[in-house]
């Protein structure tokens, strides 16, 4: 679709370029083709080639040339048109700027005359192989064509660049009438001289009146509207020569082209060297508003305030930031830096400052401030002075920052160093800090308070430097030297336990901790040594190791003793266990036969004695039971004590419901109400767990013998943090202040008349319980009854 359209304006064209040949040399005085042909390739390149080809072959066949010449005559425009475009797109690159740029209009010129040649020389060399056309006018009619080529391009490719490129709109209403008169004016001046209308004597003049009008055209309106202009005009002249009508008929043909291309060239350069300009002029203007605006937008945004002193030194340009935020609402415009109130000068006094500006002499980072409320502002200025282009001295421009927070930043930056300092200084042990070099660039007070280094310069020395300085601190500081080395090759904590021998000849332990730094990149950076001296600290642990064998000595030598002793004990014990078991065995035949005696004698003989002697011999008998009873206690608590704990899951619900079925079995009148959960187990040995449970019962059964509703109740408690077990009572109870007889062998808290008992029962309970590894406590109060708590030693299983 795009090449057909470029190959029918192409025949148009051609066409009716060839009806304004001249006559004489059949060469058309503007070829207006071949520029379309190079504003298409310039624009769209290859693609718009085939469209040309066919436009160039369509427009021969119209025209109907000979063979030779129209072969030649294709040729020479399509080369021309391809090496015009190609020459434009790689000398100017941009379309648009053929027309915005002066040396894009001048390169637009000369590649049009350039290419003119190709094809000007193609159509002569077609009318020679053709025609035979003689040497003596081959001047003539190539200089024709190529004018007429030439011709062509530009009035041709300017307003179709003109239409394509041009961005700006057209003029508003309110400039019709000037346009009207313009293109009047100027159509009216061609006319009159391109078709016989005689208005000055001479038609050479008529013609100058053209050119203001063209500049008009150029300065006032925009590209497509001026182009477009000048495409009529140049339309006018062409018709009114070719016709024969112009004023120039009394000169030659020859001249009167000469004439109309030398007018519309130079009607066409003025317009497109004054339009180009004042494009590159507004362009100018354009940018540098952009700039001003970029660069007034940046000084507004930018934490740096811009200002100027004229050549009294007082300021005259101030931004609106540096005077509200640093100098509230003092007025500046009109002041000298020294002459504004609270404005105090740092770094150097304000008439220093004033000496530096009235010689004309750059200053950079001024420091000022001035108090704001409670807290003080800082300035930093910088400035340089301003000559004009005959050297004259106009000023001081310059920047000015607050740096009220870096100030801030840098006091407590300060304060932070001093107080680690401080502590550093502090601390007993001996700090260096190094630098990625190993040169000392910090130590701490404890380090330079040191005999053999207080006079010594060691700021930005090495270890291995300071040595040659300190030959009787050679080792240790070679020492450090080395394991410093280590550290920044390995980038790792040394940690290392050194005997060394100071200058004064006294060996001192240290403990040497090397730690590496690195920078935000985690380069090693330097680093730090701490030596810790633990001379003391390793003394008092010889002592102590000394100390401790000595102990273990002591005690292998105890334990010997003890084991000796423990031995002897045992023996005594068991010879103790034997002698008791002898005695309480020897001594029941004469109880048995004591009792048997004293019960035959109240038998058979009882109604010989009266009753006091009667009461004897019951006396003899129960003392002799009783007696019998105690034996039989004493040896259940020697077997007890000597019994050996094999543990297991005992329940002891189901055992304290067999022992509660004998006692009741053993008094059925009494009715004691019995509370015995389900599910009490322990982790002990069951026929110990037994002999408890049965001492504990059974007493409480006797001492509840007096209550009218006797209650009796096992269960589950704790005691001193392990699982436990209670038997309660509501009977006799006990006074707490005895506590401490009650589990004590013999010993009764009531006596024989009331309850009746050896004594045993409670002691054979504790024994039984401590074989275990358990606790046994008892709590009562008199008439309210009595707690029994026990513990095996055990977690509870349950």
């Amino acid at each position: 679709m795009f090449n057909g359209v470029v190959a029918i304006l192409y025949c148009l064209l051609a066409a009716a370029s060839f009806q304004l040949r001249e006559p004489a040399s059949g060469i058309a005085p503007m070829w207006a083709p071949l520029g379309l042909a190079m504003f298409v390739l310039l624009n769209h390149g290859v693609r718009a080639l085939p469209g040309v080809l066919s436009g160039v072959i369509g427009a021969l066949i119209i025209v109907g040339l000979p063979l030779p010449i129209a072969a030649m005559h294709a040729l020479g425009q399509v080369f021309a048109s391809c090496a015009g475009a190609w020459a434009l797109r790689r000398m100017v690159g941009v379309p648009a700027h053929l027309l915005e740029r002066t040396d894009g209009a001048f390169k637009l010129l000369t590649i049009a005359y350039a290419s003119a040649i190709f094809s000007a020389t193609a159509t002569v060399g077609g009318l020679v192989l053709e025609q035979g056309l003689p040497a003596a006018r081959w001047l003539d009619v190539g200089s024709a064509a190529w004018l007429g080529d030439a011709l062509g391009i530009i009035v041709t490719m300017l307003p179709l660049l003109a239409w394509t490129t041009d961005r700006t709109p057209l003029l508003p209403l309110r400039r019709v009438v000037e346009q009207a008169f313009i293109i009047s004016a100027l159509i009216a001046v061609l006319w009159a001289t391109f078709f016989g209308v005689t208005v000055l004597t001479e038609p050479m003049l008529q013609l100058y009146v053209a050119l203001p009008l063209v500049i008009w055209v150029a300065l006032r309106f925009p590209p497509k509207v001026g182009w477009t202009v000048f495409l009529v005009a140049a339309l006018v002249a062409l018709s009114g020569t070719v016709l024969g009508s112009s004023l120039l008929n009394e000169y030659s043909t020859h001249l009167q082209v000469l004439v109309l291309h030398g007018l519309i060239t130079l009607t066409a350069a003025t317009a497109l060297f004054i339009g180009a300009a004042m494009f590159e002029k507004r362009d100018a203007r354009r940018t540098l508003r952009e700039r001003e605006s970029h660069f007034r937008a940046l000084t507004l945004l930018s934490a740096d305030w811009h200002w100027e002193l004229d050549a009294d030194l007082r300021y005259h340009r101030l931004p609106d930031q540096l005077t509200g935020a640093h100098f509230g609402d003092a007025e500046l415009n009109g002041c000298a830096p020294w002459e504004i109130a609270g404005e105090e000068a740092l770094t150097l006094p304000w008439g220093l400052l004033r000496q530096t500006l009235e010689r004309h002499e750059a200053f950079r980072d001024f420091l000022s401030r001035r108090r704001d409320g409670t807290r003080w502002r800082y300035l930093a200025s910088s400035g340089e002075p301003v000559f004009d282009s005959n050297e004259e001295f106009c000023g001081y421009r310059g920047v000015s920052r607050d740096i009220s927070a870096e100030m801030q930043a840098r006091e407590a930056l300060r304060e932070e160093e001093f107080r680690l300092r401080a502590l550093v200084d502090a601390l007993p042990e001996l700090i260096v800090l190094k630098d990625r070099h190993l040169r000392w660039r910090l130590a701490n007070r404890s380090l330079l308070d040191t005999r053999w280094l207080k006079k010594t310069a060691w700021l930005g020395a090495t270890s291995e430097e300071l040595a040659a300085h300190l030959p009787s601190m050679a080792d240790v500081l070679n020492d450090d030297h080395r394991i410093s080395q280590e550290v920044a090759l390995s980038a790792r904590p040394s940690f290392e336990e050194r005997r060394q021998t100071m200058p004064d000849g006294e060996e001192r332990v240290f403990e040497v901790n090397v730690i590496p730094l690195s920078d935000d990149d985690g380069c090693f950076s330097g680093l730090v040594s701490v030596r810790r001296d633990v001379t003391a600290q390793r003394e008092v642990v010889r002592i102590q190791a000394e100390h401790v064998r000595n102990v273990q000595s002591l005690n292998d030598e105890l334990e010997k003793r003890v084991a000796a002793r423990t031995t002897a004990l045992e023996a005594a014990i068991r010879e103790l266990e034997a002698f008791s078991y002898s005695v309480s065995h020897d001594l029941r035949a004469p109880l048995r036969a004591l009792d048997g005696f004293s019960r035959l004698l109240v038998e058979d003989y009882g109604d010989l004695l009266d009753e006091q002697g009667r009461e004897y011999l019951a006396r003899i008998r129960r003392n002799s039971q009783r007696m019998g009873e105690l034996i039989d206690d004493l040896l259940e608590l020697s077997r007890v004590s000597r019994a050996e704990v094999h543990r297991s899951l005992t329940n002891l619900s189901e055992m304290a419901r067999d022992i509660a079925r004998e006692l009741t079995a053993e008094a059925p009148d009494r009715h004691v109400m019995w509370v015995i959960p389900e599910g009490l187990w322990a982790d002990a040995d069951p026929g110990l767990a037994r002999v408890v449970l049965e001492n504990l019962l059974r007493n409480a059964w006797k001492f509840t013998r007096l209550q009218a509703q006797p209650r009796i109740e096992i269960g589950q408690s704790t005691l001193d943090g392990q699982a436990a077990y209670f038997v309660r009572d509501n009977g006799a109870g006990f006074d707490m202040t005895y506590v401490g007889r009650l589990f004590a062998p013999f010993q009764r808290l009531h006596n024989n008349r009331e309850f009746d008992g050896s004594g045993i029962g409670l002691a054979i309970v504790q024994r039984v319980i401590r074989l275990h590894g358990g606790h046994v406590a008892a709590l009562g109060e008199p008439g309210q009854g009595a707690t029994f708590s026990f513990s095996f030693g055990s977690v509870c299983p349950g």
